[in-house]
């Protein structure tokens, strides 16, 4: 039976549409996971950070689909089923028939990955009433941690209070920017446009946040495999400046469509804006 705090919870954020719907449904079910995790000794260990740290605990104005966590110290090692176990007990107690779709590769290098997949048809058949979808449609909320440690970083402790008060161990504003930085940077350019790490760049310039710059430097030169102590912020702008002028703000507006619920949102992100804010970027 689905529990209560699920329904009521769709019913406060009030999805218009089918995306919409699983936006919201797949962000209560983040929810659910991290205060499942904090019950656990998992954030004396690991961090949380990433696009769903900024929007849980920031107020981020777009969804995110994934939940990121790094080893805040060295030689820890995660054991990830056992935490995605105590995760499955606590989705099915809300009446989320979830389950973890794992491969052998997901272990493989420095990243433990895992997905909780769960049916969604039954919950929005209960929200809207009849609705045309398929029945046998699965939501996923991809789970990485993240192995190595990369020193530089600071964290502070977040209060999550729904669906109960959790505690939840995050990076704090500027390290969580220095990773957005170095997605942006470090990104492979043939892969497919995340324009989504755009959004997220302009939203940390809107709420003046200075970048963990150690931290980046520390991230850079283990992603770029070179040595990166001499790096200074207007190396940083020189790179970034190079990614705006190459991209296609076509795609990355495309990307982040399914996302945002206010198309305003997005309607006046160009390249020239992106390099002009270059002149807004400061460090710690």
């Amino acid at each position: 039976m689905i529990n209560n705090y699920i329904l009521e919870s769709l019913k406060l954020s009030n999805p218009h549409n089918l995306i919409e719907f699983e936006n919201d449904l797949r962000e209560i079910t983040q929810k659910i996971i991290l205060s499942a995790l904090s019950k656990t000794s998992f954030f004396r260990h690991v961090a949380f950070y990433g696009g769903t740290a900024l929007r849980i605990f920031h107020g981020l104005t777009r969804f995110s689909e994934d939940l990121y966590f790094q080893v805040i110290e060295d030689g820890f090692n995660v054991n990830i089923d056992e935490c995605m176990s105590v995760c499955i007990q606590n989705l099915l107690s809300y009446g989320l028939k979830a389950f973890v779709h794992s491969k052998e590769d997901y272990d493989k290098g420095e990243i433990k990955r895992r997905y909780i997949k769960f049916p969604c048809f039954d919950i929005a058949q209960e929200f809207f009433g009849n609705i045309s979808m398929n029945k046998e449609r699965l939501l996923s909320v991809k789970i990485e941690v993240s192995t190595i440690y990369i020193p530089g970083f600071q964290t502070e402790m977040k209060l999550l209070p729904s669906p109960v008060f959790s505690n939840i161990l995050c990076f704090d504003y500027a390290s969580l920017f220095a990773g957005k930085i170095h997605a942006l940077i470090s990104r492979n350019w043939r892969e497919r446009v995340k324009g989504r790490d755009y959004f997220d760049y302009m939203f940390y310039l809107s709420h003046d946040i200075a970048i963990n710059l150690e931290y980046l430097k520390n991230k850079l030169s283990i992603s770029l495999k070179t040595d990166t102590s001499s790096v200074t912020l207007s190396d940083i702008k020189e790179l970034l400046k190079e990614r705006f002028k190459n991209v296609d703000f076509t795609l990355i507006k495309n990307d982040i469509i399914p996302f945002v619920r206010n198309k305003n949102d997005i309607d006046n992100l160009d390249k020239e804006m992106f390099i002009a804010s270059l002149d807004l970027l400061r460090s710690i």
